[in-house]
């Protein structure tokens, strides 16, 4: 920065103290506020979303069609207290963690597995 570029930068800096604002309740209000938006934007968003992401564990039944983390389809074949049973295929069958279900499958999401 050049000399007058930095001068002017300390000038404007300055200038609330210099008017007699910008004391310690201004910012302590900016800290408050800036803590806000985070909350909101960021931390509020990211709770609503895994509430419905334990909701939907909670509720995972035989026979829903579920898409796990790594975008596998298959058919919940059994529950347990940690782990699912799916089957992706007939008589085909993998025991996974509930965590690594994203979704359930509705009707208009996807064809579901056929059986023969």
């Amino acid at each position: 920065m050049t000399p007058h570029i930095a001068n002017d930068v300390l000038i404007m800096l300055d200038a609330p103290a210099a008017l007699g604002g910008g004391g310690m309740g201004s910012t302590l209000f900016m800290v408050v506020m800036i803590v806000g938006i985070f909350y909101f934007l960021l931390f509020r968003p990211q709770q609503k979303q895994a509430k419905e992401q334990q909701a939907l564990l909670a509720g995972l039944k035989k026979d829903d069609h579920v898409v796990t983390g790594a975008g596998i389809y298959g058919k919940i074949w059994a529950v347990k207290d940690e782990t699912v049973i799916l089957e992706l295929a007939r008589d085909v069958r993998v025991e996974m963690e509930k965590s690594s279900i994203r979704r359930k499958i509705t009707d208009g999401d996807a064809t579901p597995i056929k059986q023969k």
